[in-house]
């Protein structure tokens, strides 16, 4: 079963993306553990409701026995997030039920998007503290996909309408940060940093990301999730035009690779384990490239580095390599 038609034609492509998340939420009870895992926090417990486009909310979940109400508030496209709309919702959600928990989601089309509109939020004078908002990207949620067996009956209609999701989000990246003033030459280097990397280790599926000031190659369907991005310096104005990429000889960027636990990989034990393990030490030397530090839930390591093309696609396949290598035995 193809779900294609839902995020085709004339259907608002977030209402479409909107019902989606909410079927898995209200039918699919492994999804909504995931989702809470996901925010670090225990699902609460008991049944739950759910309702879509109630009072502008996109999603609403209420568990009556803990009285707990879940606000989801999903976006596909950068900067389709209005200022203050979670604190609206919020505030309109305590006065309707000031005697339940409210856990404010926000959605969003790439990591790093609408830290500034939970962060109003959070610092609102109304949120209380035993409130919560939280953001997960759409890319966090398709590793739900990883957890499914082959023969689960909803797998090929859940993969396809992930893979829609993933066309309408990047189809709105390229335009709202189109390639060209220099960001075609960054994509260039991390397209053939791509075709490299899976030259070199055919076994493992990766998938490719584009974000306001950076490209992201990352694996799928692994115990332990990898990052190898190319960032670059941007204009604070749109289009966000690349400041330090003159052409193919005359470049500054950003090389960085990050790995973390995935969600699939917190369901191995010997894995978790050994996880649990290299974080106490808070860094990791994966030499020649260098330490990885130990940021929130991620082992991160950049350089910021001048030249031309052909250098930054040897350094950072080098870099992806050397990570992808050393931790070969807990993918």
């Amino acid at each position: 079963m193809n779900p294609h038609f839902f995020f085709k034609g004339k259907l608002s492509r977030e209402e479409s993306a909107s019902a989606f998340l909410a079927t898995l939420i209200e039918q699919r009870p492994d999804f909504r553990t995931f989702l809470f895992s996901a925010l670090e926090m225990a699902e609460p417990k008991g049944s739950c409701s759910v309702t879509i486009e109630k009072k502008d909310v996109d999603i609403k979940i209420y568990y009556p026995n803990d009285r707990i109400v879940v606000l989801i508030e999903n976006k596909l496209r950068p900067g389709s997030l209005k200022v203050r709309q979670l604190v609206r919702y919020y505030q309109s959600e305590l006065k309707e039920n000031p005697n339940s928990k409210i856990l404010s989601i926000l959605v969003v089309p790439s990591e790093g998007t609408g830290t500034s509109e939970a962060a109003r939020l959070r610092d609102n004078d109304q949120f209380r503290s035993t409130d919560f908002v939280g953001i997960v990207s759409w890319r966090g949620f398709s590793q739900f996909r990883d957890l499914m067996q082959q023969e689960d009956a909803d797998k090929e209609f859940i993969d396809r309408a992930f893979d829609s999701i993933f066309m309408i989000i990047d189809s709105a990246a390229t335009e709202k940060y189109p390639l060209r003033d220099g960001r075609e030459i960054a994509h260039e280097i991390a397209q053939n940093v791509l075709r490299a990397l899976k030259k070199d280790f055919p076994h493992i599926r990766f998938g490719f990301w584009r974000g306001k000031d950076y490209f992201n190659i990352y694996s799928i369907a692994t115990d332990i999730t990898i990052y190898v991005d190319l960032a670059f310096h941007i204009a604070n104005k749109a289009p966000y035009i690349p400041t330090e990429i003159q052409d193919r000889q005359h470049l500054t960027v950003i090389l960085r690779t990050q790995f973390a636990l995935s969600a699939k990989g917190k369901k191995n034990a010997a894995v978790r384990k050994e996880w649990d393990r290299i974080c106490q030490d808070g860094i990791i030397e994966i030499l020649p490239s260098g330490g990885h530090k130990l940021e929130g839930r991620w082992f991160k390591h950049e350089v910021s580095a001048s030249g031309d093309t052909k250098l930054f696609e040897r350094q950072l396949t080098d870099m992806g390599r050397l990570v992808i290598t050393s931790l070969r035995h807990l993918l």
